[in-house]
């Protein structure tokens, strides 16, 4: 497990834990899970390169009053550690959701992360080493990347909850330029609620 994957891995466990002591003071959720890694959703093989699954680690918050303007997004914080040994990922966002008295939810959202795996490959094309890269990594073209996600849920008792969770990670030709296959994640979470 390289440095980056460690801390990534690390500092989530770290806010998960700080966030524990400060409780109830601050209302959040921790959610664990376990995602299927780098499908190839759309059969145009830019995906189903890497190995899984990954292992995500997520604090998600309340919504402050600053954000209310923007329709009380929840903030959130998450590393994704690939089991694998390939792209590994970790970052923030906010995440809106629609959430009836009763019966499941639907949330969507937008963040940013930094990752672990491979944005370039070497310029010769028969270079053994990008042969090698273009055949098993995803190539993502920039350090830093956009993550939308959009998940269905249900809340189980009172804390509990349980969701299905769909992941892209792009750099959208804006954070980046060129190569940008994108990766694409599925899997499930199951969240716990602290405070009231």
């Amino acid at each position: 497990m390289t440095n980056l994957r460690i801390g990534m891995l690390a500092g989530t466990v770290g806010v998960l834990a700080a966030l524990g002591t400060n409780m109830p003071a601050m209302a959040a959720e921790a959610r664990v899970g376990l995602m299927a890694h780098d499908l190839d959703l759309g059969n145009e093989n830019r995906g189903g390169k890497e190995n899984g699954p990954s292992v995500s680690l997520q604090a998600s918050f309340d919504a402050p009053d600053l954000l209310r303007p923007l329709g009380s997004p929840r903030p959130w914080v998450l590393a994704s550690v690939n089991l694998a040994g390939d792209t590994s990922f970790a970052g923030a966002g906010l995440a809106w959701r629609l959430e009836p008295t009763r019966g499941p939810y639907v949330e969507g959202g937008l963040g940013y992360v930094v990752h672990d795996g491979i944005t370039t490959l070497p310029d010769d094309p028969g270079d053994p080493v990008r042969i090698e890269r273009d055949r098993t990594r995803t190539i993502l073209g920039s350090r830093d990347l956009f993550r939308t996600h959009v998940a269905i849920g249900t809340r189980v008792g009172a804390r509990w909850s349980a969701e299905l969770v769909y992941e892209h990670l792009s750099h959208g030709q804006i954070l980046g330029q060129g190569r940008n296959e994108g990766l694409d994640n599925i899997g499930i979470k199951i969240g716990w609620r602290f405070g009231d």
